[in-house]
């Protein structure tokens, strides 16, 4: 109930102030659970990937937003799940797999943080070791528009056009024989970005409701 009004609303706000439009959302599967991996330009970006996504998303989101009663309340209720950024937490990283086991779609960052330019930085090993150990394969976002309209270190919205892309499920690549676990993990952190830059290209290519 509360994520189907808070998505309704959140949708509308999106369409005013940013005119947020997604493309190719038949990519996303009806059923099954995935880990979904989008570029990381803003904090509005999970909210931009749930609005214009037909299934309920789950998300992790930093442990200190928890901290605020009413805010740790609503964000629960909405699918977020606190982990420790950069601890190493076993238990939110333990819950993540559960959920993609349940049949939930986790969405989750490769980069780790947001970007400080609107470029795409390298992906860490770490969300790629959720995938690893979920046995699930990855559906790729890429989100153009909300580095314009609220980057780091802005306190201020700006109206900006925001394009959510969707691209087609993927697994991991196979574990070569010798290879070191960490390197694995890194080279599967490797693919989900070049999955996600090839959405970018592809909202480059865009022009006017079609592709150039």
């Amino acid at each position: 109930m509360i994520y189907s009004l808070s998505k309704f609303l959140l949708k509308i706000l999106c369409l005013l102030f940013f005119r947020v439009q997604g493309h190719n959302a038949e990519n996303i599967p009806r059923t099954g659970g995935y880990l979904l991996v989008s570029n990381h330009a803003s904090n509005l970006d999970p909210l931009l990937l749930g609005v214009v996504c037909g299934r309920r998303l789950d998300f992790l989101a930093k442990v200190e937003l928890f901290r605020v009663p009413l805010l740790k309340h609503w964000l629960h209720a909405v699918g977020a799940h606190p982990i420790q950024r950069g601890k190493g937490d076993r238990k939110a990283l333990a819950e993540a797999i559960r959920l993609i086991r349940e049949g939930c779609i986790l969405v989750a960052f490769p980069e780790g943080t947001r970007t400080s330019d609107g470029n795409l930085q390298s992906g860490k090993p770490g969300v790629a070791m959720i995938a690893a150990q979920a046995a699930a394969p990855c559906i790729p976002a890429y989100i153009a528009g909300s580095f314009r309209a609220w980057p780091r270190g802005r306190r201020m919205l700006r109206l900006a056009k925001i394009h959510v892309w969707y691209g087609r499920p993927f697994p991991l690549p196979e574990r070569p024989k010798g290879i070191a676990t960490r390197e694995y993990y890194q080279r599967c952190a490797d693919e989900m970005m070049s999955r996600i830059d090839a959405l970018r290209r592809e909202s480059l290519a865009y022009k006017d409701g079609k592709i150039k």
